[in-house]
């Protein structure tokens, strides 16, 4: 039988030692579900720079996809969204006209987005052009919206969903469009005739650092159909100030192609550049990443 001085290692009893060994394994534990439990950030490598495909839908003419021009694709720096990364790109041919330009989000750019619908600036995602973009289209950055509850009004548009915003104005500008109770003059600027689409309907007030949102009557969503996407104009100051896809989070998840015809103006601001006249929302198989586009571009 072993005496308590046996017992004794370095000093410490043994029911210390076990204690200690305990403890040991319990820190270790946690400090391994603690590493396990930080999310991985996919991002985009410095060097990723492949060409993007806007792909075709059927019965939509591509013009990008039909004449197959030869072309590159144009990157904006990254920005973290959830546990991806999110960046903006240009497709140039290489005679100098746009085919497309849009948003490329990795799939973790869909996970552990913002749950508190009142911190908007969490909830908010700036992305930068690439200048070639800004010289041959209209518009002069980006914004991702993430809508957790969706907004309204209800029973429309209250699903959890992206505001994919192409200003054409420039950030200052943007960020200084006040609440809609401060001072309504700029929202309620009176359009010019033939600068918006004939269906589109304007939604009475405004959104601060957006401005005020015009929609189309006959979409799916206002005739009894579930949202899944659809296409906004905005304006401020008597000027349309951005385009907007509104797409919801199951439908980017779906990994479903849509492309979908955008409702024209007759006139446009400013002009003697290239618009969209489609949008596009997809899925590359082999990467995994997610894309809206604005595609099919046309001399206004």
């Amino acid at each position: 039988m072993k005496t308590k001085s046996q017992l004794r290692l370095g000093g410490l009893t043994m029911p210390v030692i076990i204690m200690i060994a305990i403890m040991t394994g319990f820190i270790s534990c946690k400090k391994t579900d603690l590493k396990s439990s930080t999310p991985q950030i996919d991002a985009f490598a410095a060097n990723d720079n492949a060409t993007i495909v806007v792909p075709a839908a059927p019965g939509v003419a591509n013009r990008q996809a039909s004449e197959s021009p030869k072309y590159n694709t144009f990157y904006g720096p990254q920005v973290q969204m959830g546990n991806g990364r999110v960046r903006t790109w240009v497709n140039i041919s290489h005679d100098g006209k746009p085919l497309a330009i849009g948003v490329e989000m990795t799939d973790g750019a869909l996970a552990n987005l913002p749950q508190d619908p009142t911190d908007f600036a969490a909830s908010t995602f700036i992305l930068t052009l690439h200048q070639k973009a800004k010289a041959v289209t209209p518009f002069d950055h980006a914004v991702i919206d993430w809508n957790v509850h969706g907004h309204e009004p209800p029973g429309i548009y209250d699903k959890p969903h992206f505001d994919f915003h192409f200003y054409k104005i420039s950030l200052a500008a943007q960020m200084a469009i006040p609440p809609y109770e401060v001072d309504p003059t700029g929202f309620d600027a009176p359009l010019p005739a033939g600068y918006m689409p004939p269906i589109y309907v304007r939604i009475p007030g405004g959104v601060p650092q957006m401005g005020a949102h015009w929609f189309d009557p006959t979409s799916p969503e206002w005739n009894g159909q579930l949202f899944t996407n659809t296409f906004i104009y905005g304006t401020y100051g008597g000027h349309v100030t951005f385009e907007e896809p509104m797409i919801t989070l199951a439908t980017l998840q779906s990994g479903n192609t849509i492309q979908k015809d955008i409702p024209q103006p007759q006139y446009y601001d400013p002009n003697h550049t290239y618009y969209p006249t489609a949008y596009s929302i997809w899925q590359n198989p082999v990467n995994g990443r997610h894309y809206v586009s604005l595609n099919n571009m046309v001399w206004r």
